[in-house]
């Protein structure tokens, strides 16, 4: 089983951001992450920090701990290499990682 990771940080000086962003097989996992608090946040695998060539994998589940987000069938991890934490209310990232 093919696994990538990287370190999340934060969106920006406003969204400090820890943990760490996996992806093994056809999973997406956040392990004991810390996130500021910021309403509608979203999980997306996207392409170099793009929110908009990103796919959507579903609300964040969680601002602490760890979590798991099942990838789409048809959808190839490789094809991506940022994950971000995206609050659609404001149009930023609260945590991003490069893969």
């Amino acid at each position: 089983m093919n696994m990538i990771s990287g370190n999340l940080v934060g969106g920006d000086d406003a969204h400090p951001a820890s943990g760490t962003i996996k992806i093994e097989g056809d999973v997406l996992k956040l392990v004991e992450v810390q996130l500021s608090e910021a309403p509608d946040a979203r999980v997306l695998l996207a392409k170099e920090f793009d929110e908009s060539s990103g796919m959507r994998l579903g609300p964040l589940q969680g601002f602490t701990g760890s979590h798991e987000y099942p990838l789409p069938s048809g959808v190839d991890a490789k094809d991506y290499n940022t994950v971000l934490i995206w609050c659609d209310e404001f149009n930023v990232p609260i945590g991003k990682a490069q893969l």
